[in-house]
C-alpha cells in the first residue's frame, strides 16, 4: 500500500510496504555484522567491511529530497530505525547519487531520528527547506 503525503508538488512520499520485513531483515543483519563506534569519523579505510557513518548534504528543492522511509519506533514488525526504503528518479537524493536503498538514517539536520515513530520521522523530513545534511550508516 502506497500512501502519498504530498506538499509543494511532490516533497516526500510515506510508503507503507508489507515487505518491510524482508528490508529490516536485510539492514539487520547488516548492522549486526558490524558494530558503530563513538568515533564518527568518515574517512575509513577501503578495506573496512558493513555499513559505514557519514554526512550527507542535500539540497531541497522543488522536486524534495526525493527518497520514501520505512521503520520507526512501535512498527508493526518492532521497534526499527529509519531506513531509506526508495530513492525516487526526481528529487535531492536523485542528483546527489550518494543515498542508497537500506541506508539508515541517523539524523537530519542534528535532529536524532533514533527513537522516533514513523510518522515523527516523515514530520522531521518534511519541515527541512534548502539545504539538508543527513547522518546515515551505510
Amino acid at each position: 500500500m502506497v500512501t502519498e503525503a504530498n506538499t509543494e508538488g511532490s516533497v516526500f512520499q510515506v510508503v507503507a510496504d508489507t515487505n518491510i520485513s524482508a528490508i529490516a531483515s536485510q539492514v539487520e543483519s547488516l548492522t549486526s555484522s558490524s558494530s558503530l563506534s563513538a568515533s564518527t569519523d568518515t574517512h575509513t579505510t577501503a578495506d573496512s567491511e558493513g555499513p559505514r557513518p557519514r554526512s550527507i548534504t542535500l539540497e531541497k528543492g522543488t522536486d524534495g529530497l526525493g527518497f520514501s522511509i520505512v521503520g520507526g519506533f512501535g512498527s508493526p514488525h518492532g521497534d526499527l530505525p529509519i531506513y531509506v526504503k526508495t530513492v525516487f528518479n526526481k528529487g535531492a537524493a536523485a542528483v546527489d547519487g550518494r543515498l542508497k536503498r537500506g541506508d539508515q538514517i541517523l539524523s537530519v539536520n542534528g535532529e536524532s531520528l533514533q527513537g522516533v515513530t514513523h510518522e515523527q520521522a516523515v514530520t522531521i523530513l518534511k519541515k527541512q527547506k534548502g539545504t539538508v545534511m543527513l547522518d546515515v550508516l551505510s
